[in-house]
């Protein structure tokens, strides 16, 4: 890196860990599963005196992560929060260094891009005890397949693998995205392509056995996704939150703001639904000047040049909207349930605005 990206790197670790303090704050003002998955209480279990007693998937499984620090070592709950925002950073990282590999821009246009990852949504989540810090790295690991296949595949494994343990969707979604990617690749032989291929159909079989067995289905159906999508919706309208809406009774436009854009001005209540209204409208004004600028591109028959990874984590962004389009009635679930993945969205809109990305020789 420049001396100039390295400093920005290191402002950005210092503000990510800030945020391990602004969600300690935040949770013990307001409350939160946060509280519960480190005191070992958010699932309870037949053997709670040991620590594979805790080993399972879901919240099993960040209870099972937590039993050595908080039980065992008596870590405090910040000391958790510290601890989970330093392993999600490791994921920003890797994405802040992959930006600035594949950028080739004017110098203040590199504003724009070390902005999107100042951006308080994907920081305030992933660095507190919880599920999105840890789908944050699984997700950008697994990502690293669509960096390079060949050099990063154990890796990628990993993240999918990891992913599945804590929301088994985005596990089978991200195995299934790097199974097509996996054989699209010219250079691989098709006896490889073959053997792998099915060992991947077998693994993906399980996994989405698995899922349905946690969605109480026995079939994959319409009928039984549209009674678990009420069922989910009646789950959460239980909880009586401020910020629940009739995502139900919604078009699939007002349901696709929702979810991008909302909430938005007009609807917030205190600083945190303040920093969230300025968050989407960020990023709706990235998204409105990449359909601005798309005329531009098919005039001049250019290419909408962005790198694999970007467009993987967009693809696996809208498969993750869709599925929450259909569970997800409450805009603070919203908010927390889209930052693993926003940044790609923004990412993708800022490069289709500002142009063309290529890759510097030498540094990919």
């Amino acid at each position: 890196m420049s001396k100039k990206e390295s400093v920005w790197l290191q402002v950005l670790w210092i503000y990510h860990f800030g945020f391990a303090f602004v969600f300690y704050y935040y949770i013990q003002q307001n409350g939160g599963d946060a509280l519960r998955y480190w005191a070992l209480e958010a699932e309870g279990v037949e053997n709670a005196d040991h620590w594979m007693g805790y080993w399972g998937q879901r919240t099993h499984f960040v209870q099972w992560l937590n039993y050595l620090p908080s039980k065992v070592l008596g870590l405090s709950f910040l000391s958790g929060n510290v601890l989970y925002a330093a392993f999600s950073f490791i994921g920003i990282r890797e994405v802040y260094f992959w930006m600035l590999q594949m950028k080739e821009m004017k110098p203040w246009m590199e504003w724009g891009l070390i902005g999107i990852f100042f951006l308080p949504n994907l920081h305030f989540w992933s660095a507190g005890v919880g599920k999105e810090a840890l789908l944050l790295v699984g997700l950008v690991w697994a990502l690293k397949g669509f960096v390079s296949l060949a050099y990063h595949w154990k890796v990628a494994v990993v993240g999918v693998l990891l992913s599945f343990w804590v929301r088994p969707l985005q596990g089978v979604v991200l195995g299934g995205m790097l199974g097509i990617y996996f054989l699209g690749q010219k250079e691989i032989p098709v006896k490889l392509k073959v053997g792998v291929g099915i060992g991947m159909a077998v693994v993906m079989g399980l996994g989405i056995w698995r899922l349905l067995q946690y969605m109480h289905l026995e079939a994959l159906s319409f009928q039984g996704l549209m009674a678990f999508s009420s069922g989910q919706m009646d789950f959460l309208k239980g909880f009586s939150a401020g910020s629940e809406i009739p995502m139900e009774t919604y078009n699939v436009f007002e349901k696709g703001f929702a979810l991008f854009f909302r909430p938005f001005w007009g609807e917030v209540d205190g600083v945190w639904q303040v920093a969230a209204a300025l968050e989407n409208s960020i990023g709706l004004l990235l998204g409105l000047g990449l359909l601005g600028v798309l005329p531009f591109y098919i005039l001049k028959k250019e290419k909408f040049a962005i790198p694999p990874f970007l467009w993987a984590g967009l693809i696996y962004g809208l498969v993750m909207a869709l599925a929450f389009s259909f569970t997800l009635n409450n805009l603070g679930i919203i908010m927390r349930m889209k930052s693993t993945y926003m940044v790609f969205f923004y990412l993708v809109w800022w490069s289709g605005v500002w142009g063309r990305m290529r890759g510097r020789e030498g540094r990919f």
